[in-house]
C-alpha cells in the first residue's frame, strides 16, 4: 500500500470514528481521492431522503459516509423481538473527474443520512427534496444548496451562497464575505436568519409577505419607487410602491437578496447568529 493511500485510509478511520456517535446504525464509508490534490474542488449531492451534512478538513479527498435511518416498525409485528440488520441497505458511490466528486445513493427508495468531510475549499452544489436538513460547516466556495422540505443551516463559511428552502428555515453564519460574490436566500414557509462580520459592507435587497425584517446592523434604507400599471377596466391606472425594501449596510457592496412569503427576516452580526 502507497504512503498516499496509507494516508488517506487513516484520515478516513479518524473521520468515521469521531462522528460515529451521530448515526442511527453503524455508517459505511467511501474515500474519493482527488485528481489534483490541494486545489479546490466540487461536490455535487442531489440527494431524496435523508439528512446530508457537508464539514471541511484538513485533507486533499473527499471522504463520505453514509447510513440509513432505522425503519419503521413493520405492520404485522414480524420482527418483534428482532434485531434491525442494517448492513446492505443502502447503495453509495461516487464518480470523480476533474477534482469534481459526484456522490450518488439509493436515497430514492431508503432514508439514508450523508456526512461529507470536504478539502476546507471546495464548491458546492447541494439538493435535497424530502425528510431531511443540511448543514454546511467551515467551507470556503460557491455553495448552491436547495431544500424542498427541511431547514439549510450554514456556519463558519466564505465565499458566495444561493440557497432556498420550500418547508424549512435558512440559518447562515459567515466567517468572512468575498467582493464581488452574491448572496440569495429564498423560503416560502420559512424564516431567514444571516450573520455577517459586524465590519461587513453589502447592499441588501428584502421581501416578505407576512413577517417582518429585523436587524442588530445599521441599514440606510434607499426610499421605496412608486410603479405605475394598467388596472382592469381600459385606460384605468393602479399607482403602488414597489414590495422590495432596498439598503445598504457600511459602505455598501456584495448584493444580498432574502426573500420569504410567510417567515421572519433577521439579519444580525456574526456574534449573535441564531438558530433554526
Amino acid at each position: 500500500m502507497s504512503v498516499r493511500k496509507t494516508v488517506l485510509v487513516a484520515a478516513a478511520a479518524a473521520l468515521l470514528a469521531s462522528t460515529a456517535f451521530a448515526w442511527a446504525s453503524p455508517p459505511e464509508q467511501i474515500t474519493v481521492p482527488l485528481s489534483r490534490p490541494g486545489q479546490p474542488g466540487a461536490l455535487i449531492v442531489n440527494h431524496v431522503r435523508g439528512n446530508v451534512t457537508v464539514i471541511a478538513y484538513d485533507g486533499d479527498a473527499v471522504v463520505v459516509s453514509a447510513a440509513p435511518a432505522e425503519p419503521a416498525p413493520d405492520r404485522d409485528g414480524s420482527a418483534k423481538g428482532l434485531t434491525w440488520v442494517a448492513a446492505g441497505e443502502i447503495r453509495l458511490s461516487a464518480t470523480e473527474s476533474g477534482n469534481t466528486v459526484t456522490v450518488i445513493t439509493n436515497s430514492e427508495s431508503k432514508t439514508i443520512d450523508l456526512r461529507v468531510h470536504v478539502p476546507r475549499t471546495f464548491n458546492l452544489k447541494l439538493s435535497l427534496e424530502d425528510n431531511g436538513r443540511i448543514e454546511v460547516d467551515g467551507v470556503t466556495g460557491e455553495m448552491e444548496v436547495n431544500n424542498v422540505n427541511g431547514h439549510v443551516r450554514l456556519d463558519r463559511v466564505s465565499g458566495s451562497a444561493l440557497v432556498s428552502t420550500v418547508d424549512g428555515d435558512i440559518v447562515c453564519r459567515f466567517e468572512k464575505i468575498s467582493p464581488g460574490l452574491p448572496l440569495a436566500f429564498t423560503s416560502v414557509y420559512g424564516k431567514i436568519d444571516v450573520a455577517f462580520p459586524s465590519d461587513a459592507d453589502l447592499t441588501v435587497r428584502m421581501k416578505t409577505d407576512q413577517g417582518s425584517v429585523f436587524s442588530d446592523f445599521e441599514i440606510a434604507l434607499a426610499p421605496r419607487k412608486s410603479l405605475e400599471e394598467p388596472a382592469g377596466k381600459a385606460g384605468s391606472r393602479r399607482i403602488s410602491l414597489e414590495e422590495w425594501t432596498s439598503g445598504k449596510i457600511g459602505r455598501g457592496g456584495n448584493d444580498v437578496l432574502l426573500k420569504t412569503f410567510e417567515g421572519n427576516i433577521y439579519i444580525r452580526k456574526v456574534n449573535k447568529a441564531g438558530k433554526p
